[in-house]
């Protein structure tokens, strides 16, 4: 901000006489949190070096006019407001110094500080630090050309620092930004008094959070519904000292639901680590929020049709999903079909429209290939029975088996992230190989939760599967659109379907076919 000072104390026959000299000020901090520390908005740095520049000011017997003051301003770059609007300043008004406390304050760069040294020396000014001690003596110069040189090693070998000290800390599975909503950043204390920093759950956001995960995997709800849904809830953005608390933007929250930060993951420059902090979602779900995601992506954001087998059955052709369309013909008949999303993305489908009605009858059909008979159910529950008194045995020697897997590829991981920040394999590869490595210890947390399962929980799933299998087709047709949804949903983790009756494909959910496997 820019203050120009009028000594009105003076008054104007006598300034006028004397002519003082001529002073401007220049004060810089890197960071807004340097700028309002303490709750004040000049927070302790900004009011520091206002007075040794005007102490400065004093001992030249120099009247400081104007004042130029960049809060939370890198001197990486000279694209700083106010510097720029002092250095315009120097042009139109005479001045016979520029004061700054350091000359780190001016620029971190020589080449930076030669530009900007070079403008002051033009509109006939004096660069003055008031800590530095140069002047315009060769021997001064030098101590300039050296100081500014010092200040650029400084600020290149902190920035190296810094990175490698945030690199370490996210391979110990910290986090080394602001936390995202959800998430607190906390300064605790250890028992014997040690300061550390930290991440917890905010109590008040993190349920609003996982409700969207959770509520958005459904398959039902768009982004901007989702949104809508929360400012109802009275999920708020954390205030900051320059924002207040607001409802979060469509953008901003699409952001939310693909930031595997949620499920336990950070990410710094591509590499992905195993974060110490408590996820709000499983990798599953948040698996299941890309995959939706990533259809919507094909054209799905602006179709609002909903059907109970929308988030359900799958082109045949290319495995991408289908989109409910209602095409309208010349005499205003509304047709309803079910179209690929892939039709929208390259290289585009060509498998043809099917009618909603078409596709109903198909998956009323592929009910009668699942159902089990009566006979079929007592074998199963039978077979359970047998499996839980053997796995009371076998389950301690089953979860260390999963535990050497993941601690395997927890190895691979590490030994991948050495390769990549020794630049022996770049990002594209890693990426590649930590997603293959996610989605295989996804798999074994899945069966280690399995396994982890009381007996009673158990039972209750197998006759909750085994109860929508025995006679499911009678039972499918019987139920309400939402019970269809919901049937579907729980034993189909996806239906593809084509043009043809025989080309019609059901995947079960692993929970069901681990059910009939036994």
């Amino acid at each position: 901000m820019t203050h120009l000072l009028k000594p009105s104390h003076v008054p104007t026959s006598i300034h006028t006489a004397f002519s003082p000299l001529s002073a401007v000020s220049y004060i810089r901090v890197s960071t807004a949190r340097q700028a309002e520390r303490n709750g004040e908005r000049d927070g302790f740095s900004i009011p520091a070096q206002r007075e040794a520049n005007r102490k400065q000011a004093h001992g030249l017997s120099a009247l400081i006019s104007a004042e130029f003051v960049d809060r939370g301003q890198s001197g990486l770059s000279t694209n700083r407001p106010e510097l720029q609007r002092m250095l315009a300043y120097l042009r139109e008004h005479p001045v016979d110094y520029v004061i700054v406390h350091k000359l780190d304050r001016l620029a971190r760069s020589r080449a930076d500080d030669i530009t900007i040294s070079q403008a002051v020396h033009a509109a006939g000014a004096r660069l003055v630090s008031t800590t530095d001690g140069i002047d315009m003596t060769p021997n001064g110069v030098l101590l300039h050309g050296i100081m500014a040189s010092i200040a650029e090693f400084y600020s290149r070998n902190l920035a190296q620092e810094v990175m490698k000290g945030m690199r370490q800390k996210v391979i110990q599975g910290g986090t080394p930004s602001r936390a995202p909503i959800g998430y607190l950043n906390v300064r605790l204390q250890t028992d014997d008094g040690q300061e550390y920093r930290t991440v917890i759950v905010d109590s008040d956001r993190a349920p609003h959070v996982a409700w969207a995960f959770e509520t958005y995997a459904t398959g039902d709800w768009s982004v901007a519904q989702l949104v809508a849904a929360l400012e109802k809830r009275g999920l708020r953005t954390r205030p900051t000292p320059s924002r207040p608390p607001a409802v979060p933007t469509v953008t901003s929250f699409h952001r939310v639901l693909t930031n595997p930060y949620y499920k336990g993951i950070v990410t710094m420059n591509g590499a992905q680590h195993a974060g110490s902090h408590e996820s709000l979602v499983s990798a599953s779900t948040w698996d299941t929020v890309q995959r939706l995601l990533g259809a919507r992506r094909n054209g799905e954001r602006s179709r609002i049709h909903t059907h109970y087998l929308k988030s359900t059955v799958y082109c045949f052709n290319c495995h991408r999903r289908l989109l409910v369309h209602k095409a309208r013909s010349k005499s205003g008949r509304i047709y309803n079909y079910f179209v690929c999303s892939g039709r929208q993305k390259a290289p585009k489908c060509t498998q043809q429209a099917l009618p909603v009605a078409d596709v109903e009858r198909q998956v009323e059909a592929a009910y009668s290939s699942v159902e089990i008979s009566g006979a079929q159910r007592r074998q199963i529950e039978q077979s359970h029975q047998r499996r839980l008194d053997r796995d009371a045995c076998d389950s301690d020697q089953r979860l260390a088996e999963l535990d050497e897997q993941a601690e395997a590829l927890a190895s691979r991981q590490a030994k991948l992230l050495d390769l990549y920040y020794s630049d022996g394999i770049p990002r594209e590869i890693l990426t590649k190989e930590q997603k293959k490595l996610s989605q295989e210890l996804t798999r074994i947390a899945g069966e280690r939760e399995r396994l982890s399962e009381d007996t009673s929980s158990i039972v209750r799933r197998v006759i909750g599967v085994l109860d929508l299998l025995n006679d499911a087709h009678a039972r499918y047709l019987a139920a309400t659109s939402d019970a269809r949804k919901q049937m579907n949903n729980t034993l189909f983790s996806r239906i593809l379907i084509g043009p043809a009756n025989e080309n019609l494909r059901v995947e079960m959910r692993a929970e069901v076919l681990e059910v009939l496997s036994c």
